[in-house]
């Protein structure tokens, strides 16, 4: 049974690849056979479609650089649909009708604007020293001791040691 089903794959695999190479073919004498005109339409479809996805781009481009007051401007695209509205007849990108949009979708949505003034960082409670614990490492010797800590106890311990040798040498 494996052998029938292996042959059966094998044969399926060259007829595909004899249908892929006269496809190809196909393509070649259809290309080769096309008018002028047909190849000029061709050209003009594929160049009409460029032009659409490069304005797209450019009005893109553009309301980035009109979402001056965004936390981040790259949000901005998101919110403004209908991209065409944007372009005059003349082909240019109208930026007074994207900075009031914009100004629009920050009245909708505050939080979407960048805050002002210096951020101050979080706190981060694992740096430093904290005020409600032991300070030096005799101080920690004994808390680990009496929590029942002997693990901790013992580390602290070697490294008691460890720095006393140091100091000696």
């Amino acid at each position: 049974m494996y052998e029938q089903t292996r042959t059966k794959l094998t044969s399926a695999e060259n007829r595909a690849r004899e249908h892929r190479d006269k496809a190809r073919r196909l393509d070649e004498i259809e290309a080769a056979n096309k008018t002028d005109a047909e190849r000029a339409a061709e050209r003009a479809t594929t160049a009409e479609a460029q032009l659409v996805a490069l304005r797209r781009v450019a009005v893109d481009a553009e309301i980035r650089a009109a979402a001056t007051g965004w936390a981040d401007p790259t949000d901005a695209p998101r919110y403004l649909d209908e991209r065409d509205r944007y372009l005059t007849e003349d082909g240019r990108i109208d930026t007074a009708a994207i900075t009031a949009d914009l100004g629009a979708v920050l009245a909708q949505r505050p939080h979407l604007a960048r805050v002002d003034g210096p951020r101050r960082p979080a706190p981060d409670p694992s740096q430093g020293q904290r005020s409600g614990g032991p300070s030096g490492i005799a101080e920690q010797i004994r808390d680990a001791e009496a929590r029942g800590d002997w693990a901790t106890a013992i580390g602290l311990k070697n490294r008691l040691l460890a720095e006393q040798a140091r100091t000696q040498r």
